[in-house]
């Protein structure tokens, strides 16, 4: 079965869409069928993968029905893209709409080897269509203060939705731009660890701090071809075999 992932947080900044981005880039690179769907009106994922954003993406699939195949492209980096849109927040709650991107997915999962998406740092509608067309869900923190509160947040809305997609699986967190030497960092990520393994969502790693994301997210290249060797993009290839064996 297509394993099918959802990067979601409730704040903002916390490598997010860089997360959904370079595992998405780690399975091209890796030689697999890649689709990430880009679920944040702001578009970022669809940027850095080159998208063409005036073609249909995934608002069309939601709000309007497009076939899924309409609303694919591929891109330079070898991921497939089912791109964002400023539109995605006229998105409204409807009777079973929250199973909407679900029921548009079904039919071209078999062609992929595995599907992530991105969603906006908030609650609603657009991230209630990610889990529950998702197998997995992967929480991107950095150690800071309220990223505590952030993962009670999104483990809860987890939780309920189980309720309803059984096959949903928190796969835990992972920690953002981390940096070990400052003590605090240290015992943040102690803290991440404990509390999320206490909820169900254990520490996957860590992506330590390095420029050459941000970089490869500006030049619009896939961060396996701009830094193959950089600490990201070793972490973000450790972290996509071990979502990929799970």
């Amino acid at each position: 079965m297509t394993k099918v992932i959802t990067t979601a947080a409730i704040k903002g900044g916390t490598g997010k869409t860089a997360t959904a981005g370079a595992l998405a880039q780690a399975g091209a690179a890796a030689g697999k069928r890649i689709l990430a769907i880009d679920l944040d009106p702001q578009s970022s994922l669809s940027i850095w993968l080159g998208a063409d954003l005036h073609r249909p993406g995934s608002y069309d699939l939601i709000a309007k029905g497009a076939a899924p195949e309409t609303a694919i492209q591929a891109t330079g980096s070898g991921v497939f893209l089912m791109g964002g849109s400023a539109n995605l927040t006229a998105i409204r709650t409807g009777p079973g709409s929250a199973r909407r991107l679900e029921r548009a997915l079904s039919p071209i999962l078999p062609a992929f080897d595995l599907v992530l998406i991105d969603t906006a740092p908030a609650m609603g509608e657009l991230q209630n269509n990610a889990l529950y067309a998702s197998t997995g869900l992967l929480i991107p923190l950095e150690t800071d203060s309220s990223s505590l509160q952030g993962l009670y947040q999104i483990a809860d809305i987890a939780h309920h939705i189980q309720q309803t997609n059984t096959g949903l699986k928190i796969h835990g967190t992972v920690i953002t731009k981390y940096d070990r030497r400052p003590r605090i960092n240290r015992f943040l990520r102690e803290t991440i660890k404990e509390k999320g393994a206490a909820i169900g969502a254990p520490l996957l790693g860590e992506i330590r701090a390095g420029v050459a994301i941000r970089e490869a997210m500006a030049l619009q290249q896939s961060l396996f071809d701009y830094a193959p060797k950089s600490k990201p993009a070793q972490d973000y290839k450790a972290l996509y075999q071990k979502i990929m064996e799970v």
